[in-house]
């Protein structure tokens, strides 16, 4: 039997950690108080060491890049995800701000036009300009989606690529979309899974170098 003594210090030190945890998310996150009030769930990932490992590796990537400079922030997403299309949505303004660079990198895996979908963004002879398609003209109907056909029969080198970018994602243990991955000042790299509120998006969007 565990004496009584001993379980109170274990709640102590359970609550003092989990305090700990909402201190550090507070701090590099302003705003992020209350946000699990809101019916977008998000959640940062407080592996410093993961972040870095696919910062390390993400020139394997293909990517569309959006708007120009030095601060650049990666986006995995999904062609027919609808997260990803709120935060497409919600980066407008934001895109070429102060030097931000925005690089989407698709992974076709959602639904089964997903991969061509993705393929069709990649193999555009403007890829940015069939980024743009895929989102302006977003499908609100029975079965929501982005706006793109499907490409039936990509190159290999598209496939590879595609596989490269899926790849890059399971290998870090992400599943789902959005995904955001960038660095902040101090050289530390993070990485945000889901779909931030927006003024918590606003926040990690200037944070980023």
């Amino acid at each position: 039997m565990i004496p009584p003594h001993a379980t109170d210090r274990r709640r102590l030190l359970r609550r003092a950690l989990r305090a700990a945890a909402a201190a550090a998310v507070a701090l590099l996150w302003p705003g992020a108080a209350g946000a699990a009030d809101s019916a977008a769930e998000w959640s940062a990932d407080p592996d410093a060491a993961r972040a870095a490992a696919l910062l390390a590796r993400i020139g394997q990537a293909r990517w569309v890049q959006e708007g120009s400079g030095p601060r650049v922030v990666y986006v995995f997403f999904d062609p027919n995800c609808p997260f990803s299309h709120k935060l497409y949505l919600a980066t407008r303004a934001e895109v070429g701000r102060d030097g931000l660079q925005l690089r989407w990198i698709p992974v076709g895996q959602l639904h089964a036009s997903s991969p061509g979908k993705a393929a069709a963004i990649l193999s555009a002879p403007d890829p940015l300009a069939a980024f743009h398609k895929n989102e302006d003209d977003w499908d609100f109907g029975e079965s929501p989606g982005g706006g793109i056909r499907p490409l039936d029969h990509p190159s290999g080198r598209v496939q590879q690529q595609l596989r490269r970018n899926a790849a890059l994602m399971h290998q870090a243990g992400l599943q789902t979309f959005p995904v955001m991955l960038y660095r902040t000042a101090d050289g530390r790299a993070h990485l945000i899974v889901g779909l931030l509120p927006q003024d918590t998006l606003m926040s990690v969007l200037r944070r980023a170098r």
